[in-house]
């Protein structure tokens, strides 16, 4: 679900902010560039400024984990998605957080173990090279030419209502902020810049919650009250229908989401990261639970904003699209100097994502870009060539959500993103290939991933399944498919040492 805030534009005028709302904003942007470049002093060569020095604490590393899985669209989206129906969609959050499970128990040590920089060098050794940098430039697309872009527009948005600031100027003065920090700090600004701002989307957060309930005569319980009278607290439904959240879909989702987790590099990086293979499961079973945490607190906050304007109904705009709802609620009915930290909370909840992918980018670039195709470049220009990627990725995906916003093109925001998801979607069973089978090779998976992209533009187009359905659709068919192929291409990988490279040999005790 994707943010609409084009009913809220024609609705509600902007509200200037006070000093003490400037002051909380200049804090946040102030610390954000302080800790980027207290890490600039530290760095002195490219792994660290991917992977730190390898002894991330495993609670940072999970609670980045859970910074870079959530965004500003989770901000404001999953509010609206509970305000404006019930806690059916919230499946989707045990089905994401449970597959990370997954990955920590059952791949994290195996893979923790190979030595890598990037996920994409599991494929190299498991596969080949073309299968590595297929796999690393799908990556790059998705995260520059979408998401990042996607995540600085949305609160931009918002904030041109909320604060009165021009979409372009937020635009650019998140794009730089944190393109300025992670380029400067690397992994380690990243990572620490991302506990900060879990601590200041909560704390904004529970801020917004209380001012909520102390809006409403007979405060928390009688929202409750109100709220499970009216069924916003309607969480599961078990009928057999793929077109709705229901229990089978999200079934589905959580077996299709253990191998994007483990195909998506920003994520994977916090586990890298960490001291030891005990450490790295740690990592991504807690960052997993948080984050489903997380969503348990928006969908929350959705529905308590269903039950303040169900108490107050005149306060409430004709017409206006539950999408807009938070940024709604911030613009009219918080106090001067509270604006100030929600709108910092509203930033924070998108530099989270956007520096990790900006930092995991730059990885990509370095280790299976530079190092696959010149692997004689010194460290020196290996760690300039990852800040020069920094910058571009954060230059190119700032130029990007400029661009969607003079195109005005709010309506398509959904058509957009569901066209890159299609282009990428399929992917990660290429990870499961690897992983789960010795026969598949790297012709086999190639023709997977591809015919994943027409499996799934067809289940998009013609049927009525879904879209929380659609990653599983895309990830089963690139194995099914791809094993086929690698039957049919015979044993492409004849002679290749695959020791240590799937789950049969952690079975079977191998290294």
């Amino acid at each position: 679900m994707l943010l609409d805030v084009s009913p809220l534009l024609a609705l509600v005028s902007p509200r200037t902010l006070s000093w003490p709302d400037y002051a909380a904003l200049s804090v946040y942007f102030t610390l954000s560039l302080a800790i980027g470049w207290w890490w600039r002093k530290k760095k002195q060569s490219s792994g660290q400024f991917f992977l730190g020095d390898g002894r991330l604490p495993w609670w940072a590393a999970a609670i980045s984990f859970m910074a870079t899985a959530t965004s500003s669209i989770s901000f404001m989206a999953l509010p609206a998605r509970a305000y404006a129906t019930d806690w059916l969609s919230f499946g989707s959050s045990p089905a994401q957080a449970f597959a990370g499970v997954v990955v920590g128990v059952v791949f994290v040590g195996a893979l923790r173990r190979l030595n890598l920089t990037t996920i994409f060098g599991y494929l190299e050794q498991r596969f080949d090279r073309r299968v590595r940098l297929l796999g690393a430039g799908l990556a790059i697309l998705l995260k520059v030419g979408g998401r990042m872009s996607v995540v600085m527009l949305l609160p931009a948005l918002a904030l041109s209502t909320v604060t009165g600031f021009d979409k372009y100027a937020s635009i650019l003065l998140m794009g730089a902020v944190t393109t300025l920090y992670a380029m400067e700090g690397g992994f380690e600004a990243v990572v620490w810049t991302d506990v900060m701002q879990v601590g200041v989307t909560v704390g904004g957060v529970l801020v917004a919650l209380t001012c909520m309930t102390q809006g409403v005569e007979g405060g928390f319980s009688s929202m409750i009250e109100t709220a499970q009278a009216a069924g916003k607290f309607h969480a599961v439904s078990t009928e057999w229908n793929l077109a709705q959240p229901t229990v089978w879909v999200f079934i589905g989702m959580f077996l299709g989401h253990i191998f994007v987790v483990l195909g998506d590099q920003p994520l994977m990086q916090r586990m890298l990261a960490t001291a030891d293979p005990r450490e790295a499961r740690r990592a991504v079973v807690m960052g997993n639970l948080i984050g489903m945490g997380g969503s348990i607190m928006f969908f929350f906050v959705g529905t308590m904003l269903w039950a303040f304007y169900h108490a107050h109904p005149e306060r409430m705009a004709a017409g206006l699209n539950g999408d807009a709802i938070f940024p709604y609620f911030i613009a009219n009915e918080l106090p001067r100097g509270v604006v100030g930290l929600i709108v910092a909370s509203l930033f924070a909840a998108g530099m989270g994502a956007l520096s990790s992918a900006m930092n995991a980018t730059a990885a990509i670039v370095v280790s299976d870009f530079q190092g696959t195709l010149h692997p004689a470049a010194t460290e020196a220009q290996r760690l300039w060539l990852a800040r020069a990627a920094t910058l571009a990725a954060g230059g190119l995906a700032t130029g990007m959500a400029v661009w969607l916003a003079w195109r005005g093109a709010t309506s398509l925001w959904d058509e957009y993103l569901k066209l890159i998801a299609l282009i990428g979607g399929g992917f990660p069973g290429v990870f499961a290939l690897g992983l789960l089978t010795r026969r598949a090779n790297a012709p086999g998976v190639i023709v997977g991933a591809l015919t994943s992209v027409a499996v799934t533009w067809a289940v998009q187009n013609y049927t009525a399944t879904s879209a929380f359905l659609h990653g599983f659709v895309a990830v089963a068919s690139c194995i099914v498919v791809g094993y086929a192929a690698s039957l049919a291409f015979g044993r492409a990988a004849k002679g290749k040492n695959l020791a240590g490279l799937t789950v049969w040999d952690r079975v079977k005790g191998a290294a």
